[in-house]
């Protein structure tokens, strides 16, 4: 099936714009991960050593810091998501 007068199929677009957008596609999932592997090891931590919430403090700063680093990288494509 044509598009009237562009000469291209709509599954030609589809494609392209598929291809365009694969490498965001992992994007939140991956920032998501990182934030909760901080949180959770930041936990585990602090019920190793006690020290309840220093800890889980410490590493939800250092995962939120990660996955912004991580996403100025993959947006400005420095680095592929």
């Amino acid at each position: 099936m044509l598009v009237a007068g562009s000469g291209k199929s709509p599954e030609s677009d589809w494609a392209r714009v598929l291809r365009e957008a694969a490498p965001y596609l992992g994007l939140g999932t991956s920032l998501a991960a990182t934030i909760l592997l901080s949180l959770a090891a930041g936990y585990f931590l602090d019920e190793r050593f006690g020290t309840r919430p220093v800890w889980f403090l410490v590493g939800a700063v250092f995962g939120v810091a990660a996955a912004g680093v991580q996403f100025v990288l993959g947006v400005t494509g420095r680095r592929r998501p």
